[in-house]
């Protein structure tokens, strides 16, 4: 049951009301994006097959990692997203845990490696973070185009 203060507050005008509570959480939300996105589990699996999150038509690299502006079919901002330092995290987690795992089961199992084994897993972690990298920013840009977040302007 409202109290009486709160029952004299709303009856009075509203340019008379000394003050208007404050609402919490605010009406004022992100804005809806021009573009449909599915789920987050669609939105991210397209983004890691380097595709569009948006309609998971168009690719969304122009070269090995360079973004293009917009989807070529849908118009999403794909080129907008501020994925810039996330993806050399997100990769360099993911394969280093599984090449310490790698190199403890080689020792574990008494092999000892020599020089030209260490090259070989050196080039072979090289080009694995080098797809890991591509495979992490293209997931980023889906989680990021799924959230609306947009890189601001300069100026």
């Amino acid at each position: 049951m409202p109290k009486l203060r709160e029952l004299e507050w709303m009856m009075q005008s509203p340019g008379e009301r000394p003050h208007e509570p404050e609402r919490w959480p605010p009406d004022v939300g992100p804005d809806k994006p021009e573009w449909t996105m599915p789920g987050w589990g669609a939105a991210i699996w397209r983004g890691v097959l380097c595709r569009c999150p948006s309609c998971g038509k168009a690719p969304i690299f122009e070269g090995y990692l360079k973004v293009r502006p917009v989807c070529a079919v849908c118009g999403a901002p794909v080129g907008e997203m501020p994925a810039d330092d996330a993806p050399p995290y997100v990769a360099m987690l993911i394969v280093l845990h599984v090449t310490a795992i790698i190199i403890v089961l080689i020792f574990r199992f008494g092999l000892t490696p020599n020089k030209v084994a260490y090259g070989l897993l050196l080039l072979l972690l090289v080009g694995v973070c080098m797809i890991a990298l591509r495979i992490a920013k293209g997931a980023v840009i889906g989680i990021l185009l799924k959230l609306g977040n947009k890189r601001e302007a300069l100026g």
